[in-house]
């Protein structure tokens, strides 16, 4: 009886880690300016051209960056950090170069590559 309890557990344990990957990833979508650059799927769009993405997003801050969560799935979509000065972190993947400010609950997006 012990056994399966243990094995109860160690099911529960799984659906639930993968219920908060599925949660996480489900969480953000591709930027449509900056093709393959994840964005928040819940921050608010505020203002948008060929350069320049803006959101009103809570989680975002001056003082502590970006969201661990958030850098995490930049990196995994395969986004590496050139630079960093500041609330500015610079992100290069495959030649193309994604500039992204994090200030209290304000996020952008914007490149200055031709």
């Amino acid at each position: 009886m012990k056994r399966n309890k243990g094995k109860l557990y160690g099911i529960f344990a799984m659906v639930g880690i993968i219920a908060l990957l599925l949660f996480i990833f489900s969480s953000f979508e591709e930027s449509e300016t900056f093709k393959g650059f994840p964005v928040p799927r819940y921050a608010e769009l505020t203002s948008s051209s060929a350069t320049l993405e803006e959101y009103d997003w809570g989680p975002a801050s001056e003082e502590n960056g970006l969201p661990l969560r958030y850098k995490a799935i930049i990196r995994l979509w395969g986004w590496e950090v050139k630079e960093v000065m500041g609330s500015l972190t610079v992100y290069q993947k495959d030649g193309q170069e994604v500039d992204v400010i994090s200030q209290t609950d304000y996020l952008s997006l914007s490149t200055s590559q031709e």
